[in-house]
């Protein structure tokens, strides 16, 4: 993993780029439009477990002793914070699910949003959260596009008094990324890829295409 320190405005912030060439090429397979369904959940849930290797490894530790057969102590790191693991349904489902098998005994959160084609903006139809107040909030969702969706889920979040705030995503556009950063620069993105552009219906390029429909197959809208 390494970092990469952006500017924006006056302030500095960082977002966890990955060099791993086991983490491109699964980000290559959801690229593919020949895989299937199936395999397209399978690849998204390992990249989310790639990725939550890499959020542990910043996250506080504590030590621990144990004394092996050999009668002699070992010391070791393990994670030392309180996470709620959050996704915005349905396409994060499958990320979600691969940071899960990392932090099995997180709490778990989940939104339930609805975007609307012409104005790219979302309506939140659904929050069902843990309490959080001075908690971990890891939110996990394939595409970070525009961030609108996941700036409405981080303003619930933040309401609820959280210690801290990380994004995991399997490919996001730069302006998403941005945008998140003006709204809060202490916010920090884990994304698998980072691509450069939207195009004018908000999806990113070169992208993948819509993650829910390739996850679980072509939705319909349905109007309340």
């Amino acid at each position: 993993m390494k970092k990469v320190i952006l500017f924006f405005f006056i302030q500095i912030i960082s977002v966890s780029l990955f060099s791993n060439p086991i983490l491109e090429s699964l980000v290559y397979k959801i690229r593919d439009p020949d895989t299937d369904k199936k395999e397209f959940r399978e690849y998204l849930e390992k990249i989310g477990e790639y990725v939550a290797i890499d959020v542990a490894k910043d996250l506080n530790t504590k030590k621990q002793n144990i004394e092996t057969v050999m009668q002699v102590k070992a010391e070791h790191n393990f994670v030392d914070e309180e996470i709620v693991l959050v996704t915005i349904l349905r396409a994060g489902l499958p990320l979600f699910n691969g940071v899960f098998k990392v932090f099995p005994e997180a709490e778990a959160g989940f939104f339930a949003m609805q975007r609307n084609e012409k104005t790219l903006k979302a309506s939140v139809d659904y929050v069902a959260l843990p309490p959080i107040d001075n908690k971990t909030v890891i939110i996990a969702d394939t595409m970070l596009a525009t961030g609108g969706s996941m700036l409405d889920a981080i303003k619930i979040v933040e309401k609820r008094n959280p210690k801290k705030i990380i994004l995991i995503s399997a490919i996001a556009a730069q302006e998403g990324i941005d945008n998140i950063l003006k709204h809060n620069p202490d916010i920090e993105i884990y994304p698998a890829y980072v691509d450069p552009i939207l195009n004018e219906v908000g999806y990113i390029v070169p992208g993948l295409g819509d993650a829910g429909d390739r996850c679980y197959g072509n939705k319909i809208t349905v109007s309340h």
